[in-house]
């Protein structure tokens, strides 16, 4: 029996974004507390925990993913940044499935 469950899109998502050259960090886009209230009932309910990074909303005909990322100074913040958003568009698009009527990604962080 297989008790490993596949990662939410978030999750999904999250990971893609730390393999990206040039980002260092990818950081919460939803407010702390919020986000550690969901954790804390998703705990209480034995639901798998994981604090949520990047934010999908919306359903497949008009979804949006916003990212934050911190970015490493070696090359200019706006390359790392298309870099990213590049990726999460082909992600979509690899997958088949329909590509996010937006994404936005934010550099929190340059150093």
């Amino acid at each position: 029996m297989n008790d490993e469950t596949e990662d939410d899109l978030p999750t999904q998502l999250t990971r893609l974004l730390r393999n990206v050259d040039g980002v260092h960090t990818v950081y919460a886009t939803k407010h702390l507390v919020p986000s550690i209230v969901g954790a804390v009932v998703e705990a209480v309910r034995n639901d798998p925990v994981g604090m949520h990074l990047v934010t999908v909303s919306g359903d497949a005909d008009d979804m949006t993913v916003i990212a934050c990322i911190g970015v490493s100074a070696d090359e200019p913040a706006s390359v790392v940044c298309k870099r990213a958003h590049d990726a999460l568009r082909s992600f979509f698009a690899d997958a088949g499935d329909s590509i996010p009527t937006a994404i936005d990604v934010k550099v929190g962080r340059v150093g």
